[in-house]
């Protein structure tokens, strides 16, 4: 199939093998190109007494996309109480819109790669559901949107 190295046909060869490597990248990244664009979103969960809600998972759901295929950007919050919303890869943000926001804050599992869907909310389900939820936030079109805290009941 190649011709050996020391012709010019070789050499060809190896320049097209070089040159379709470096291409790689660039084709994976054509398949992102279906993404919405996403903006840094950060803010803080504290609960009754202020103390930080360590744990608790925090979800953007937007309000004028329903469905399974609609985007739910996501964040854990930590030991200081702040989070960073995910999309698509950690900590990049969320698509521009208004969103219905949940929080359940369950006890942190023992094993950190198993699913953290188990016990007791702490929340008893008062910010489980997209529909009731009274927190609301709009996610806006620049470089970091700083969401105000966050306080339980």
């Amino acid at each position: 199939m190649f011709a050996p190295l020391g012709t010019t046909r070789g050499k060809r060869s190896i320049l097209l093998l070089v040159t379709f490597a470096c291409m790689l990248p660039l084709l994976s990244s054509c398949a992102e190109a279906g993404r919405d664009p996403v903006y840094p979103v950060h803010g803080q969960v504290f609960d009754a007494s202020n103390r930080p809600a360590a744990g608790a998972l925090v979800i953007f759901h937007p309000v004028d996309k329903t469905g399974p295929e609609s985007l739910k950007p996501l964040g854990y919050v930590d030991e200081k109480g702040a989070f960073a919303l995910t999309t698509y890869e950690n900590g990049d943000g969320a698509p521009e819109g208004e969103y219905a926001v949940t929080i359940q804050w369950r006890a942190k599992r023992a094993n950190p790669f198993a699913a953290n869907k188990e016990g007791e909310d702490r929340l008893h389900g008062r910010y489980s559901d997209p529909k009731t939820s009274n927190l609301r936030f709009k996610i806006e079109r620049q470089a970091d949107n700083v969401l105000p805290a966050i306080q339980l009941r």
